[in-house]
């Protein structure tokens, strides 16, 4: 009896690591609109992707090396934050840098976890739609990398304020947008570069679904002995 109680309270703890991370994520994606276009915005910001990152590093303990390895990418990540925040520096190449390091990690990791799980749980379900949503975070941080390194690699469609830039706001709506294949065109990659990663993003975001599709149909044809 207390082995098999000690065998669930495993799952529900290895499970709950996703579920961190998917919590930190839908807050990230349903508040950013909601952040002020100021200082404390920025913090706000900041908060949440600290969050985002103590999340993602917890998410990923299964394996020591790559908790350590996200934990190293996370503490460069916050320290460049936290410095930009001080100075009152939006947008600096440095900070985009270090998140997109620790997401594609992330991504990475996760992916390689949850595709190797031989059954369809509560675990495997979380982690793949964490997966699917870091990919978009991931490739709009990148796109905020590219734009703040070169200016201009993105052209908006639509009017915006005088004073806006395209940012991470706009980058992260045109990833998802990117990853669904809906492309409402407000956006547009104009270096060869931008293009590029658009057309790698939108093939991931096909890809990903087949691929998840074909494992679960595995899964599903195994026999009790192959999943033992």
């Amino acid at each position: 009896m207390t082995a098999f109680k000690h065998q669930a309270n495993g799952k529900r703890n290895t499970a709950s690591r996703f579920i961190f991370l998917l919590v930190a994520l839908a807050v990230l994606l349903i508040g950013y609109p909601y952040f002020p276009d100021n200082q404390f915005g920025a913090f706000l910001g900041g908060l949440v992707s600290l969050a985002l990152l103590i999340s993602g590093a917890y998410a990923m303990r299964a394996q020591k090396w790559a908790v350590i390895a996200a934990s190293v990418l996370a503490l460069v990540a916050a320290s460049a934050s936290i410095i930009a925040l001080i100075k009152g520096i939006r947008g600096h190449p440095l900070v985009e840098g270090s998140f997109f390091l620790f997401y594609a990690f992330a991504t990475i990791i996760i992916f390689l976890e949850v595709i190797k799980s031989n059954r369809i749980t509560a675990e495997t379900i979380y982690g793949v739609v964490c997966v699917y949503l870091l990919i978009g975070v991931t490739f709009g941080t990148l796109y905020d990398f590219i734009e703040s390194l070169k200016p201009g690699s993105f052209r908006m469609n639509v009017p915006i304020d005088a004073d806006s830039k395209i940012g991470w706001r706009y980058l992260i709506f045109f990833s998802f947008m990117t990853l669904t294949s809906i492309g409402y065109g407000d956006i547009t990659p104009v270096t060869f570069q931008s293009q590029s990663l658009a057309s790698l993003e939108g093939v991931i975001g096909v890809m990903y679904v087949a691929v998840l599709i074909a494992r679960i149909v595995s899964i599903h044809s195994q026999t009790p002995q192959d999943l033992d």
